[in-house]
């Protein structure tokens, strides 16, 4: 029996219709498993806080001394 399972050749369309649906159940599963982990990855990370009032320190130049 294990035989006429792994044997493709032998398969009826029903056969190679459900097999084809639980390998896109299966897929579509691991795509959803991989973006949930990716999306709690990203909410875990401290956010990005650009500095937007740097400290503004005169400059001195050797002819502003003069």
């Amino acid at each position: 029996m294990l035989d006429d399972l792994i044997h493709a050749s032998s398969w009826t369309a029903e056969q190679w219709l459900a097999a084809i649906i639980l390998v896109f159940i299966v897929v579509a599963v691991l795509v959803f498993l991989h973006r949930t982990f990716k999306l709690f990855q990203m909410t875990r990370k401290q956010p990005y806080r650009p500095n937007l009032r740097p400290l503004r320190r005169r400059r001195y130049r050797a002819d502003d001394e003069e």
